[in-house]
């Protein structure tokens, strides 16, 4: 049961935190269960797996890494406690609403501001051990694509997929690699 309560606490603090859901909560994530829940490669099959799951992945990565520390008790507290501060935080605000004002624009930056730091932490979390340098140029190619033309995303990304898939291998033995 302590180590069940110890993981409680480990998830909802991520629950402080995590705000942005989706990828930008991977790395708090990490530093949260690697490694005293979970490997490095246990938390990359997790990644994986909670991706291709339906809901958010830190409430995913909880009921698994619970599910398998203690159970379906374990489970369902490690889960419930991920979203128990955000379920107290919209209440609170809900009932303050009316009675205090904020500054919506000076709210909206520094709320883009910390999902930008949360999801550079996150690459650096998931970065290969090794960058290869075709992936970097392709990497860097999708994001260019898409944040200054009117490219979909979608078909940058899927295109330097496809790049990598039927040219790379030709291209890194051309360099030696």
């Amino acid at each position: 049961m302590h180590e069940t309560l110890i993981l409680v606490w480990t998830f909802f603090k991520v629950g402080i935190i995590a705000f942005g859901g989706g990828w930008s909560t991977v790395g708090i994530i990490k530093n949260a269960v690697v490694p005293t829940w979970i490997s490095e490669n246990d938390f990359r099959a997790l990644i994986a797996i909670a991706q291709s799951t339906p809901g958010p992945i830190a409430l995913n990565a909880a009921t698994m890494i619970g599910w398998s520390h203690g159970g379906l008790v374990a489970a369902m507290l490690s889960t419930l406690s991920v979203v128990a501060f955000p379920v107290m935080a919209i209440t609170a605000t809900t009932l303050l609403a009316g009675k205090v004002k904020l500054n919506q624009g000076a709210l909206d930056s520094s709320l883009k501001t910390g999902s930008l730091a949360m999801m550079l932490m996150t690459l650096w979390v998931l970065k290969p051990v090794s960058l290869d340098p075709l992936l970097l140029i392709l990497m860097l190619g999708a994001f260019y694509i898409s944040a200054f033309t009117k490219i979909n995303a979608l078909w940058a990304i899927l295109g330097s997929g496809a790049i990598n898939a039927i040219a790379g291998p030709w291209i890194r033995g051309l360099f030696g690699g």
